[in-house]
């Protein structure tokens, strides 16, 4: 598998309603195996853990960090325990098998492990990486990798460094974006919204024209025809992951993604 594939099958774990609970890669949120659970790790599953996880319907699928990588690897959502030659490993045996390690994520590419002591992840492109964490929404999300750049919209981690994983085919150069880059740096350009004015409305407004969604001018003057254009973009485009995007007026830098995507 390429780290792009590996990368994909990664977010299609995106699918699914998920929560974090230790000791686990993808199997659904039933009473009896959470007891199994409880059993296996007491002193993580609290009381107040357990009822948690009790409460979430049972199809709900639980992973830790370490359980992203296994279960896709592992044929998530058809599991097969140690299949695809990689055996059951927590995150500091998934870190310790890695070529390649570096703290220097200008080189990243995709499918490479983020790695932090206690907690891992999946580099999934444009400054972006997945991980299962019991913070902000409690199972398996997008965040941003801190170390490239802050990715408006999304929550941000600070990892110590990224390895190749030994089971996993990289590009020899560096393919660090799973989808195209655009032709600018939009890190670069700032939050519009209705009265923003200057070069960077004109850019919006030309992009806009050119997606079929016309401001009725380029002035370089975000008005009411403008905020009208950028909704009627919004209301029928997805960012670069294939989610809708939000249909609010400020073009922010998921909206800027899909204008050049």
């Amino acid at each position: 598998m390429t780290g792009k594939e590996f990368a994909l099958k990664c977010k299609e774990i995106l699918k699914f309603k998920t929560c974090y609970a230790k000791g686990t890669f993808g199997q659904c949120a039933t009473p009896a195996f959470i007891n199994r659970k409880a059993e296996q790790y007491p002193g993580w599953y609290t009381d107040e853990k357990v009822a948690m996880l009790k409460a979430l319907p049972d199809e709900t699928r639980l992973f830790d960090c370490a359980g992203v990588i296994k279960g896709t690897m592992w044929g998530f959502p058809n599991l097969v325990y140690t299949s695809n030659g990689v055996r059951d490993m927590n995150d500091q045996g998934l870190w310790d098998c890695c070529l390649e390690k570096s703290t220097d994520f200008s080189n990243i590419q995709v499918g490479e492990l983020l790695w932090m002591q206690g907690h891992v992840g999946v580099y999934i492109g444009d400054g972006l990486g997945i991980e299962s964490t019991g913070k902000w929404k409690n199972g398996v999300q997008i965040t941003a990798v801190s170390n490239i750049g802050i990715a408006f919209g999304y929550n941000s981690r600070t990892w110590s460094g990224h390895g190749k994983l030994p089971f996993i085919s990289y590009d020899k150069g560096n393919g660090s974006n799973l989808n195209e880059k655009p032709k600018v740096d939009i890190s670069t350009y700032p939050i519009l919204r209705k009265g923003s004015v200057g070069k960077y409305v004109k850019i919006l407004q030309t992009l806009l024209l050119e997606k079929g969604c016309d401001p009725l001018g380029i002035d370089g003057k975000f008005g009411k025809n403008t905020l009208a254009a950028v909704k009627k973009f919004q209301g029928s485009n997805t960012d670069v992951y294939g989610r809708k995007l939000e249909v609010d007026g400020a073009v922010g830098k998921l909206t800027w993604g899909s204008l050049y995507k």
